[in-house]
């Protein structure tokens, strides 16, 4: 009697497992499926790309003691803490490697999609938060950062889970959700200073339309938050830190941000001619389906999303036409997911659902069709230091000389690379090395005839990069002034002083 008993019982678990699984709603089942390609597009390839220049700078910043870190973040981030904090744990637990530190931005970026998810439908519908998970799941530019040792995709995620309890709040605003928007728009605003964009058109819409006590108290919490953090945002904004943004045009980059939000880094290609063209467009396009196809409460909710995300992308930009030029298409990240929700709610619109169904079509297509692009062609991809640094070889006895002609750039990375560079190299000191190296570019040449006593060691190609191996016979001892003036006569032509660093195998 004992044995059909339980079988019996072995049955009806199983048949309760198969209704309980049964009874899981297929949106469920969509937004799990969604997470997963999501997971498995950020995770999957880690490590595939070297550290380009900012990321191995926070890699090395990230491996020293809690005091050294916060240090050398506050000399040289342009970015309030929280990353770094953050990130200094996840290293000491998990390792400073690509694969170990990128999978805190690759984590933010899979739960960002989530939050997508959540916005969408809390905004609009349920439809429109699955649409949004599906592009911020498969978008080249939130794949990019999610695998980036930046904080750029807890920026993202952060803001969306402001934006969530923004729009949580805006229809009841308990106490829970009141606390839920402080505390994710707070954190938001210790992650970078261009938090405070999309924060603020929140706070201010809140105060306004809710005018509680509650609100009041949170709505000071997150300035009194933004205030503090004033004179380190002062002293960044008045160094030289950011100098880079400026060696490329303003009009050069806001023809970039809408080519970067849609197909990542093909902005870098011919495309980026046609980003305004290409916006104004879709813009048009999502006008007409909303108007036609979505009802009030649908409207609403991407009014208030497309107004968010439009103080991200243009008051930054109204800052940069007085002089305060900061604008960058990363920076600008907090206002994906609201655009994410906008393109939602006019694809999936009640009344339009054929024509918002095509365009839905057409824009997942174009992120695939990017992505696959990004994947396959180096161009579009992080230098490959790692490469080079292969390519250069260990060190030969005593000391060599690497001058890189991509300047700063270089440096960080191949620091992180090449054991024996030290960090911060010692100024114009002088060294005897019995070996420059010169790492240039494809279209650069081997000097005919080289300096007297250079020898050729060979030359190999990585990528774009062409890495050539001199002797010097007998080692010579020179200053990093004159090895680095001698690099164009052993390839050149230089195209521009580069950085000169110096390996020692001991």
């Amino acid at each position: 009697m004992l044995v059909p008993a339980r079988s019996d019982a072995a049955v009806a678990a199983r048949t309760s497992r198969a209704l309980r699984v049964a009874s899981v709603p297929a949106e469920i089942w969509l937004v799990a499926g969604v997470v997963a390609v999501s997971a498995w597009l950020r995770f999957a390839t880690l490590g595939a790309q070297s550290y380009w220049f900012d990321e191995a700078q926070a890699a090395h910043e990230l491996h020293l003691s809690l005091g050294a870190m916060l240090s050398s973040m506050v000399a040289h981030e342009t970015n309030p803490p929280l990353y770094f904090v953050l990130g200094w744990a996840w290293a000491h637990t998990f390792g400073a490697g690509e694969v170990a530190l990128r999978s805190l931005s690759a984590l933010a970026g899979t739960a960002a999609v989530v939050v997508a998810y959540l916005c969408g439908r809390e905004l609009v519908s349920r439809p429109a938060g699955l649409l949004a998970a599906g592009l911020t799941a498969l978008s080249p530019f939130m794949i990019w950062y999610s695998q980036e040792a930046r904080e750029y995709m807890l920026l993202a995620a952060l803001c969306g889970a402001s934006l969530l309890y923004f729009a949580r709040t805006w229809r009841a605003p308990t106490r829970q959700n009141v606390a839920g928007w402080t505390v994710f728009s707070a954190l938001a605003v210790l992650t970078h200073s261009f938090a405070g964009f999309l924060v603020a058109p929140e706070a201010l819409w809140l105060a306004f339309t809710i005018r509680t006590r509650a609100i009041a108290i949170a709505v000071g919490t997150v300035a009194v938050v933004q205030l503090s953090l004033a004179p380190l945002l002062f002293t960044h904004a008045t160094s030289r830190l950011l100098g880079f943004i400026s060696s490329t045009s303003l009009s050069a980059r806001v023809q970039q941000v809408p080519v970067a939000f849609g197909l990542g880094t093909l902005y870098e290609s011919p495309l980026a001619r046609f980003g305004l063209i290409g916006a104004a467009a879709l813009t048009a396009a999502l006008i007409a389906l909303l108007v036609v196809g979505a009802d009030a409460r649908q409207l609403r909710g991407a009014g208030a999303a497309a107004t968010i995300a439009a103080v991200v992308v243009l008051v930054p930009l109204g800052l940069a036409l007085l002089g305060e030029d900061y604008y960058i298409p990363r920076a600008l990240i907090p206002a994906w997911i609201p655009l994410a929700v906008v393109v939602g709610a006019a694809c999936t619109a009640p009344r339009v659902r054929i024509a918002g169904g095509l365009l839905a079509v057409v824009l997942l297509g174009g992120f695939v069709y990017a992505q696959a692009r990004i994947s396959s062609h180096p161009q579009y991809q992080r230098p490959d230091w790692r490469g080079v640094a292969r390519a250069l070889g260990p060190a030969p006895p005593g000391a060599r000389a690497i001058v890189a002609y991509d300047g700063a750039l270089a440096s960080d990375p191949l620091a992180t690379y090449l054991p024996g560079v030290a960090w911060n190299q010692n100024g114009n000191a002088a060294t005897t090395v019995g070996e420059i190296d010169v790492v240039g570019h494809s279209w650069q040449a081997v000097g005919r005839p080289l300096p007297a006593g250079v020898r050729l060691i060979g030359t190999k190609a990585v990528e774009d990069f062409l890495v050539a191996r001199f002797a010097t016979q007998p080692a010579r001892r020179l200053s990093t002034a004159q090895i680095g003036a001698a690099a164009p006569s052993l390839l050149g032509p230089a195209g521009a002083a580069g950085v000169v660093l110096v390996q020692s195998s001991g």
